[in-house]
């Protein structure tokens, strides 16, 4: 998962979608894995502003939506 992500990295428009349907769009702002006591996660900055911190054991689906 990680490695998807970092590949990722770099578009201004990827969707994560989690396990409970919720749909997060925007820039990957920041990952986390290796930190001491932190569970797995990346946060997503909306087209709003607003950051979305989504543990990777939430994820089900992610989408680079990016043009190619």
């Amino acid at each position: 998962m990680m490695e998807k992500l970092q590949k990722m990295f770099d578009s201004d428009d990827v969707e994560i979608i989690t396990n409970d349907g919720r749909s997060i769009r925007g820039r990957i702002d920041n990952l986390r894995s290796t930190q001491p006591f932190s569970r797995p996660a990346v946060k997503i900055i909306g087209p709003d502003g607003k950051i979305t911190k989504i543990l990777f054991a939430n994820i089900k689906e992610m989408i680079d939506h990016r043009k190619q």
